[in-house]
């Protein structure tokens, strides 16, 4: 649950738009970065800020892949997997994080620290093949630096 202070931060930030609808990607984003994921919950939360249904804001989340519906590790490696990445090795890069995570793509991390998920067009072509990990753009990548990224949390508990 949203404490006082976070709700008066929302609607101070919502109060901005000339429609309470138009913080909405706003409101996702804050109550996913506070509780990792969009719970029921969290939408109720993010309706009744921004004057949005339910249905709406499920609509708006499944559209928007940066905003998660299920829960995520700490960290989020996606991997590109658009054509100019795909032909760079997207596809081993994939295979080889299953490997290093022990889980499926799209699954937390046995340790709940990192989640990777294929990504359809990064805008890092330069980068191929790229990745973001959490927000920062990571490439050209091959097994060892995936390996040293996914590891990397692994060995600072996540900081």
């Amino acid at each position: 649950m949203l404490n006082e202070d976070e709700k008066q931060h929302l609607a101070a930030h919502i109060a901005h738009y000339p429609e309470a609808r138009a913080g909405a990607i706003y409101t996702l984003q804050f109550l996913q970065k506070k509780y990792g994921h969009l719970h029921d919950e969290a939408l109720r939360e993010a309706s009744e800020l921004c004057g949005l249904s339910v249905t709406q804001l499920e609509e708006l989340v499944s559209f928007y892949s940066l905003l998660f519906r299920r829960p995520v590790g700490k960290h989020v490696l996606r991997v590109c997997d658009s054509i100019a990445c795909h032909m760079a090795g997207a596809p081993a890069l994939l295979a080889e994080a299953e490997r290093l995570t022990g889980v499926p793509l799209g699954q937390p991390s046995k340790d709940g620290e990192v989640t990777v998920l294929p990504h359809v067009c990064l805008g890092l072509c330069d980068l191929a093949p790229a990745a973001l990990f959490d927000e920062a753009a990571q490439g050209p990548l091959d097994s060892d630096a995936l390996a040293a990224l996914i590891t990397s949390v692994e060995n600072t508990g996540g900081q």
